[in-house]
């Protein structure tokens, strides 16, 4: 199963980000864009787990989420990734306070505890999916909402288009209050995403998607989180791929 942890974005937020991007679109080169519909800042990317771990692992990550305060956050400000150079992912800014980078190392540690617990005897894919996100989750964390993915990167004057698009605030402030354990399943058309587990944070309140509700995307978005970012610049502290930052163990869909 191919699992990821994250923070959801709400509708009045995706609303925006959609008035945005519907008029960028045609203006800047091919890119693979994400379905303002299943935004999410994820927390840490998990890759293939066997199902008979899912059972430990929401349980270790609602531990790990329970004893985090929930956050207060915004989307602000835009960019691209790797910064100075053509565009390989173009991103939105998340603001937030101190405890952001905070929740997502628990949420790294929680998941070490419940994937290596019988590393000796788990399946080789759980096996190498923790090896690979465990060394990611040793960078630092940067929060980032993925927007668009670029196969053939971006020269300069496209990045700065779509950082332009997203000046300042995007969308009203919001309270994440839990996070959720989901599954990814590929298919032709785009990503499926079903929500295995919500996981409240401290205080957490009001009304929770169901376990097993399912969303569609066109492209999964890029893992990406870290400490309180700033207005066009996602926020410090931060992990991810090789190739550029985000979420622990964050991978391509």
């Amino acid at each position: 199963m191919r699992l990821f942890v994250a923070l959801e974005i709400p509708e009045p937020v995706r609303r925006e980000v959609r008035r945005r991007v519907a008029g960028l679109r045609e203006r800047l080169p091919r890119a693979r864009w994400v379905d303002p519909d299943v935004l999410h800042l994820t927390l840490l990317f998990l890759g293939e787990v066997a199902p008979e771990r899912v059972a430990e692992l929401a349980g270790r990550l609602g531990q790990a989420f329970a004893a985090h305060p929930a956050l207060p956050l915004r989307l602000a400000g835009g960019g691209t990734f790797p910064a100075g150079r053509p565009a390989r992912v173009a991103w939105i800014g998340v603001t937030g306070p101190p405890e952001l980078a905070p929740l997502q190392a628990a949420v790294v540690r929680a998941a070490r505890e419940a994937l290596e617990l019988a590393a000796s005897s788990v399946p080789p894919a759980t096996a190498r999916a923790a090896a690979a996100w465990r060394e990611a989750g040793e960078r630092p964390f940067q929060a980032h909402v993925t927007l668009a993915r670029c196969p053939s990167p971006w020269p300069r004057g496209a990045a700065e288009k779509f950082a332009a698009a997203f000046p300042g605030e995007i969308g009203p402030p919001f309270v994440a209050d839990r996070g959720v354990l989901v599954e990814s399943r590929l298919s032709p058309r785009g990503p499926r995403y079903r929500h295995l587990a919500e996981l409240p944070l401290a205080a957490g309140s009001g009304e929770r998607a169901g376990a097993g509700e399912e969303h569609g995307a066109e492209e999964e978005p890029e893992p990406g989180s870290g400490k309180a970012a700033s207005a066009g610049e996602p926020g410090s502290g931060k992990t991810g791929s090789a190739e550029e930052p985000g979420a622990a163990g964050e991978r391509p869909a």
